[in-house]
């Protein structure tokens, strides 16, 4: 009898532990590695077809904080990255390397699309971006934008997983009008990015 009440107490305690990592694992902690191109920020007018400047592709590095919440996530970001300036068209680039940092803050709300077989999940995010655009020698610019993408996120354990994310955006020109020579204008920064990383559960 008392080896059945003992089994009945560690069973009864083992489910409480799984609840309470479940419930523990309801927060998250990302760290992304990025890669993201911009179009746009300034161009040529009409009917001059010489190339503006841009951002040059910076690579990232970001860290997330989320929230799940049944299907859906909460979350905010932050990344950093190092970029160049850049004039680019079909046949030749034209790179000034370094010179400008850019920070960006990201809230986003994702929600869980299907989860594939036993444990990836397929998720669609989005949410508006804060750009902080930092270059060298002059004052910082802040622009507004927003992004959404796909997730997916594919467990390794109880607690840890690889993810994979596409995104889409746009964000105000970093450029001023005054920055632009004569017979150019600043336009809208339309982006698209990839980028690896690894969620905690916590």
């Amino acid at each position: 009898m008392r080896s059945v009440v003992r089994a009945g107490v560690l069973v009864l305690v083992l489910l409480a532990l799984a609840r309470s990592s479940a419930a523990q694992q309801r927060w998250g902690l990302a760290l992304d590695l990025g890669l993201t191109r911009f179009w746009g920020g300034s161009e040529a007018i009409p009917p001059d077809e010489t190339p503006g400047l841009k951002p040059y592709r910076p690579t990232t590095v970001a860290v997330r904080v989320d929230r799940v919440l049944g299907r859906a996530r909460v979350g905010l970001g932050v990344a950093y990255g190092a970029s160049g300036i850049a004039a680019e068209s079909e046949d030749l680039a034209v790179i000034a390397k370094g010179g400008l940092g850019w920070v960006q803050l990201a809230p986003e709300l994702a929600y869980r699309l299907a989860t594939l077989g036993s444990g990836p999940e397929l998720r669609v995010f989005g949410g508006p971006v804060a750009d902080l655009w930092l270059p060298d020698g002059e004052d910082r610019r802040f622009r507004l934008g927003a992004r959404t993408g796909f997730e997916l996120l594919a467990p390794l354990g109880g607690w840890i997983a690889v993810t994979v994310r596409a995104h889409g955006g746009v964000s105000g020109s970093l450029f001023r009008e005054a920055d632009v020579p004569s017979g150019f204008r600043t336009t809208m920064m339309p982006n698209a990015g990839v980028a690896l990383g690894l969620r905690l559960g916590l």
